[in-house]
């Protein structure tokens, strides 16, 4: 009986663990994997005011570290900061793919500029900008954003500039 015993330990001990190398896993069923949904981080990184004439007004919600879901459709806006003497402002984005184009379509508060971010599933801001008012050619421009600082928001004070017409 003892020897019986001993064999089917030494049985055990070398012969199942050599054959668990042909043993059918099933892919996946580690369960210690979890999955998180995709978000979009604080997009005021984005953005930059070269001057103290206009301010970028995103949702509290959106900002100081907060994350978005992705789907998400956020307005923006590039205004007028306090007492400024700002009369208007443009907005020169610097997309990833399609070069820079300028809003300054003088759609908020007569000469400042509100636009759209939608987070998209590959984390980055798909940005939805108008075109220059009265200007021929596309009506708007879309495309990603990644690059800190790759919007710029300026304000306007008088003579003609390339983002103020």
């Amino acid at each position: 009986m003892i020897s019986w015993i001993v064999g089917l330990v030494c049985l055990w001990i070398f012969w199942l663990p050599n054959n668990r190398a042909c043993m059918k896993t099933i892919p996946g069923d580690d369960l210690t994997t979890t999955t998180i949904a995709p978000v979009c981080p604080d997009p005021m990184p984005l953005f930059a005011t070269p001057d103290t004439l206009v301010m970028i007004v995103i949702p509290a919600a959106n900002t100081n570290g907060a994350t978005t879901p992705v789907g998400t459709t956020i307005s923006v806006s590039c205004e007028k900061a306090g007492s400024s003497a700002a009369i208007g402002s443009g907005l020169t984005v610097t997309f990833d793919t399609i070069g820079t184009h300028i809003q300054d379509a003088n759609n908020l508060n007569l000469g400042f500029e509100m636009f759209s971010l939608t987070c998209q599933p590959s984390g980055l801001w798909l940005f939805d900008i108008g075109a220059i008012a009265g200007a021929p050619g596309p009506t708007s421009f879309s495309g990603i954003v990644s690059a800190p600082g790759a919007a710029l928001c300026q304000g306007c004070l008088g003579p003609p500039t390339p983002y103020c017409n």
